[in-house]
C-alpha cells in the first residue's frame, strides 16, 4: 500500500522562514556595505579631482602675486602686473619705442621719472611700476578669499570695485592660507627669532626694529612686514557630500618669483 505524502508541518516553516530572514538580513548587511564602500570611494574621487583642479587654478593666480596688500588666514589680497588684465595688449607699443610691450622692460617710458615717495609705485620698469596705463589707478588688484564655503577669486582693474568674481571652488571644508619668507632674502636675514631656518608671520610682526619692521601686534597689517612674504602655503579640503566631515585634503606651497624681487 502506497504512503501518502506528509506536508510541511508549521514548525518546519518556521524555522525555514527564520532561516530566509538570516540569509536576507545577511545579504541586505553585505549590500549596504558594498553601496556604502562604493559611495564613499566614488565621493573620495569626487572631491579629489575637484580639490585637486581649484589647487591648480589658485596656484595660477597666487603665482602672479608681486605685492601682498592684505594676508590673513582666510584671505588675501595682491598687486598683480598689468598683463594680467584682459584688456592688457602684449603686441602693442605703448610708449612708440619699437618694442612691444611684451619685450619692454619699461612699457609707458617713465623709468627715470621721480615722483614722491607716496606716488612713486606710479613709475618706474614694470616690476615697480603699478600704473602702467598712466590712469592713477593700480592697473590689477587681486583677491582670493573663502565665503559661505566658497573660495572666490575677485579682481580689480584701474582701481574700479571688485568685479562679480569666480568661484574656485564649492562644498570648501578648509581653506587656511599661511605667510613665510626666506632668510636667503636680504629682508629675511634677521629675523629667524627661534632659529628653527623658517620665516614665520608671527616672526614677521615681532621682529621690530632694528633686525625687523614688524609692530609686534599678532597680525601682518603693515607693509613692511608683508614685505617679507615669499611663499605663500595653502591648505585646501573638500567635504563633497556636505555631511560635515572633509572628504580629501592637500596642501601646497606657492613661491611668486616677483614677491622677493619686488620688495628689495
Amino acid at each position: 500500500m502506497k504512503r501518502s505524502s506528509r506536508g510541511v508541518t508549521l514548525t518546519e516553516l518556521m524555522i525555514g522562514v527564520a532561516i530566509m530572514g538570516v540569509a536576507v538580513a545577511a545579504f541586505g548587511t553585505l549590500l549596504r556595505s558594498v553601496i556604502t564602500a562604493t559611495t564613499g570611494a566614488q565621493t573620495k574621487g569626487e572631491a579629489q579631482e575637484e580639490t585637486r583642479q581649484a589647487l591648480s587654478r589658485i596656484e595660477e593666480t597666487l603665482v602672479q602675486a608681486n605685492e601682498v596688500k592684505v594676508a590673513s588666514a582666510a584671505y588675501v589680497e595682491f598687486v598683480a602686473d598689468i598683463d594680467q588684465s584682459p584688456a592688457y595688449d602684449r603686441s602693442a607699443d605703448w610708449d612708440a619705442d619699437g618694442i612691444p610691450n611684451y619685450r619692454d622692460g619699461d612699457r609707458d617710458n617713465d623709468a627715470q621719472q621721480l615722483l614722491p615717495a607716496a606716488t612713486q609705485w606710479r613709475a618706474g620698469f614694470n616690476l615697480k611700476d603699478d600704473d602702467e596705463d598712466g590712469d592713477g589707478q593700480v592697473d590689477v588688484r587681486q583677491r582670493i578669499y573663502l565665503s559661505g564655503g566658497t573660495v572666490w577669486l575677485q579682481t580689480s582693474l584701474d582701481g574700479a570695485a571688485w568685479g562679480a568674481g569666480r568661484q574656485l571652488m564649492t562644498s570648501v571644508s578648509t581653506f587656511t592660507l599661511s605667510y613665510f619668507g626666506n632668510k636667503a632674502n636680504n629682508l629675511g636675514r634677521n629675523i629667524d627669532l627661534d632659529g628653527d631656518g623658517v620665516i614665520s608671520a608671527s616672526e614677521m610682526d615681532m621682529a621690530g626694529p632694528p633686525g625687523g619692521m614688524g609692530n609686534q601686534n599678532g597680525v601682518l597689517d603693515t607693509d613692511n612686514e608683508r614685505r617679507y612674504v615669499t611663499a605663500i602655503r595653502l591648505s585646501l579640503g573638500s567635504d563633497k557630500n556636505q555631511d560635515g566631515k572633509t572628504d580629501y585634503v592637500v596642501e601646497t606651497d606657492v613661491y611668486p618669483p616677483l614677491l622677493p624681487l619686488k620688495s628689495r
